[in-house]
């Protein structure tokens, strides 16, 4: 006999998944038990985060990395509640996820039992029922595997995101007979969609006689980019990103011309304009506010729209669209696979730089502050020369708030040819923009990456709210490189206030010495009060040791972010 934590840790094992991110506690300490056994048979193991907020992030960049199932998982009461922020994170940008929480015994709903969390409680049941595409309480020992197996197939469905089973302490450690699970479990891999005949004739008739199309690769286009570029090359057209699918591309492509949307470039808005874009065809990706620049009707949001995507979801908001095809990009153009390889191999395009090391075909704003050594560093420098110095496959996360607005705009992307092409180099936490989503990302990401470079920009808001998950890398020695954008406030807000004309409220933070922090953690750490400071350190050789390290850098906090996006929709004028 076996309880039943050993048999949900026997599918997750089926399903290659590694480790479950969570804070144990008392109802949920079964699971943990079976995690005690797993792991001293080579199964998933525990990996204990310092929050449970954090847990979710780590599991989120797990499943980032590794396309594989991330799970996390918390005790009752408080510890699922604590969830609750990650998990709607990994709602809101669509990451496969399996949450875990536990209840107190069901004998004891509603009789005040220690952290009670029922329905008769504190229902957190109910709590996770609007940030997860499936929500269920096992009630009885006889449910558990099929509900399991549900939830699976809902994580990771064309229409992705978190799954939340809330399973009672008594159950969870109640005995099961064993029996053979399939190994392969063909049932829960991805199915991509099969766009329709009428669908494919009626988009080959419309770009018949159109010699100016851009593309918009999203988030979405992963796994199917090197048949997308295929196509690019062999017609000629342009193509931008939204800001999540920037690390799909190498940006240093002749026919790139940069980012599209939230912190984006005017070279990539010019290319979707109605002169250069007789059609616009947008792949993988929904039309928020994040990709389509504050919904512009003069680029995306138009009718010379193409939509396409395996998400239903995506295409609701396309109704303004020529045409919305339902499937997957790569079975739409696997009939022309072998003339897309063939010319690819003929026309092999190679990354254009300037003189300077910079995209030559990505319009920069204030770009001569990108090589600017004066002064406090400036946040432009930090990142152009960061993105020239990490190997090519580094992994980098920008946290929310001016992290991810310098980023989006400012780091370069090489992406190596032989990167998985269903890996993204550049990752933001920007559906539900969590603060402190990058630091627990980055932990979960490492763990996926097994050895391979991750850097992870923060703010100093951030660190304050959750730089104690860096302990958790140094724990499990993980190769992180942490980079606090130190200014002493919140930015994003302080910025947006000014730009806003709003009050002067809130933005203020204390000068934090956050070296001497990390240090007093035990992570190695530097502290950077200028760009000479930084030439001085090899960042290679930071990020190829096996332990994390932390970089302090006192940023100009004077040097205003690209947000004008952002500031239309704030102040009303979109």
């Amino acid at each position: 006999m076996i309880e039943n934590g050993d048999l949900i840790l026997t599918y997750l094992e089926r399903l290659g998944v590694e480790y479950v991110f969570g804070v144990p506690g008392g109802s949920i300490e079964p699971l943990y038990n079976a995690l005690a056994r797993s792991a001293r048979k080579g199964g998933p193991r525990a990996i204990v985060a310092r929050h449970e907020a954090g847990a979710a992030f780590m599991a989120d960049g797990y499943t980032r990395e590794t396309g594989k199932i991330g799970v996390c998982c918390s005790t009752a009461g408080p510890g699922a509640t604590n969830l609750i922020t990650g998990v709607a994170s990994a709602y809101a940008d669509g990451i496969p996820m399996l949450v875990i929480t536990a209840q107190t015994s069901i004998e004891k709903f509603g009789r005040g039992s220690f952290q009670d969390s029922s329905c008769t409680g504190i229902n957190t049941a109910e709590m996770f029922t609007h940030c997860t595409r499936f929500n269920t309480l096992v009630s009885h020992s006889a449910q558990l595997e099929p509900k399991l197996l549900q939830a699976i197939s809902y994580a990771i469905s064309n229409r992705p995101g978190p799954v939340h089973l809330s399973i009672p302490l008594d159950v969870m450690r109640d005995k099961v007979e064993p029996h053979r699970i399939n190994g392969t479990m063909r049932a829960f891999i991805n199915h991509e969609v099969v766009p329709s005949q009428e669908a494919m004739q009626l988009l080959l008739k419309d770009l018949a006689d159109k010699n100016k199309v851009t593309v918009v690769i999203g988030e979405g286009a992963e796994g199917a980019i090197d048949a997308i570029i295929n196509l690019i090359e062999l017609q000629g057209w342009l193509f931008v990103t939204t800001p999540r699918a920037k690390g799909l591309v190498n940006n240093f492509h002749p026919l790139y011309r940069g980012v599209f949307g939230f912190a984006g470039h005017e070279s990539a808005r010019e290319a979707l304009l109605p002169e250069n874009a007789q059609r616009v065809i947008v792949v993988g990706t929904a039309l928020d506010e994040v990709s389509t620049s504050g919904w512009d009707t003069s680029a995306i949001m138009s009718k010379r729209l193409i939509h396409v995507s395996s998400n239903s979801e995506h295409l609701s908001r396309s109704y303004m669209a020529k045409l919305c095809i339902l499937g997957s990009f790569e079975l739409m153009l696997k009939p022309f696979a072998a003339l897309l390889e063939r010319q690819s191999l003929k026309k092999a395009m190679a990354p254009l730089q300037d003189d300077e090391g910079l995209p030559c075909m990505v319009s920069l704003a204030n770009r001569e502050r990108c090589f600017d050594a004066e002064g406090r560093v400036k946040p432009q420098a930090l990142m152009t020369k960061m993105s020239a110095i990490c190997p090519d496959d580094t992994r980098v996360l920008m946290d929310t708030g001016n992290s991810f607005l310098w980023g989006i705009h400012y780091w370069n992307c090489k992406r190596p040819k032989d990167v998985d092409s269903r890996k993204s180099l550049f990752h933001i936490g920007i559906g539900f923009a969590s603060m402190g989503w990058a630091i627990g990302a980055a932990v979960g990401m490492a763990l996926g990456a097994k050895g391979r470079p991750v850097v992870c920009f923060t703010g100093d808001g951030s660190m304050l709210m959750s730089g104690q998950e860096i302990t958790v890398a140094l724990q499990e020695s993980l190769n992180i490189l942490f980079v606090v954008l130190n200014d002493s406030s919140l930015g994003m807000i302080r910025h947006g206030q000014q730009l806003g004309g709003a009050e002067q409220i809130g933005n203020e933070l204390p000068a934090v010495n956050f070296a001497q922090m990390a240090q007093a953690m035990g992570v190695e750490a530097y502290r950077i009060e200028t760009l000479a400071d930084f030439d001085r350190l090899d960042i290679p050789a930071l990020l190829s040791k096996s332990a994390p390290c932390l970089l302090d850098v006192l940023i100009d906090g004077d040097e205003v972010p690209p947000m004008g996006a952002r500031m239309k929709v704030l102040t009303g004028a979109v």
